[in-house]
């Protein structure tokens, strides 16, 4: 499918879900947290993602700050502008320099993509952040059953070749076991490489769904990040290639 297509369905899903995710900010932030939301966070997609060999899309926790959430804004302004400001990021020639992006470059680049910037797709399990970090409360508890779904909608319409969730963080395991199967048994986590890679079987997923560690713990494990990260996108590459 091509890149309009996908981002007219994206689209539709984001002013679909954006009354929901309002009520739910409105009804369990606290005043302090109000004052400091940003996000919903909403992508875009490029032809090169359409038109790429590997179609990779990453998923993250949360952003480190984003467009403010202006809760009384139009949600088509809503779109408009955050759609926008994922398009400046993306577009961007210097990502930040973090192992978060080192990973996803070395993935990309592992399969001849070098056009990083339009090749992949970025989201996150939580689609805002208060004052640069994770939800906590009464918020993240009552939103995050609603994030994970839009994240399956949001696979759902890129149908990407891989996708890779890029955290083993106790604060999100619970949820994400929880909402793709695992507490229930309709899912699995396999581990792959112990405490490095997993792999989700789950109907709510794309058949090919990998699990890993945060980048950014891969500097503290033995071997530093460049060995770790060489071994897991080893072992991805020896399963999907």
């Amino acid at each position: 499918m091509q890149a309009p297509a996908l981002n007219e369905q994206l689209r539709n899903l984001y002013l679909e879900q954006l009354p929901l995710i309002y009520q739910t900010i409105y009804t369990n932030a606290t005043p302090e947290q109000l004052e400091d939301v940003h996000g919903p966070f909403m992508m875009h997609v490029y032809p090169e993602y359409a038109e790429s060999k590997m179609k990779l899309m990453f998923v993250g926790m949360e952003t480190h700050g984003w467009e403010d959430c202006k809760l009384d804004e139009d949600f088509l302004d809503t779109h408009r502008r955050l759609t926008s400001r994922y398009e400046s990021f993306m577009t961007n020639q210097e990502h930040p320099n973090s192992p978060f992006w080192w990973f996803i470059k070395g993935l990309n680049l592992s399969y001849g993509q070098e056009e990083l910037n339009r090749t992949v797709l970025w989201t996150n399990l939580s689609k805002i952040d208060i004052g640069k970090k994770r939800p906590v409360g009464d918020l993240y508890n009552h939103s995050m059953g609603m994030f994970l779904n839009i994240l399956a909608q949001e696979a759902a319409i890129v149908n990407p070749d891989i996708l890779v969730i890029m955290t083993t963080s106790p604060h999100y395991s619970y949820h994400l076991n929880d909402f793709f199967g695992v507490h229930d048994g309709s899912a699995t986590l396999e581990t792959l490489l112990p405490k490095l890679l997993y792999r989700w079987t789950s109907e709510k997923l794309p058949i090919t769904t990998f699990q890993i560690c945060h980048p950014n713990s891969l500097r503290f494990k033995k071997g530093g990040f460049h060995s770790n990260a060489k071994l897991i996108i080893e072992a991805i590459n020896a399963l999907v290639k």
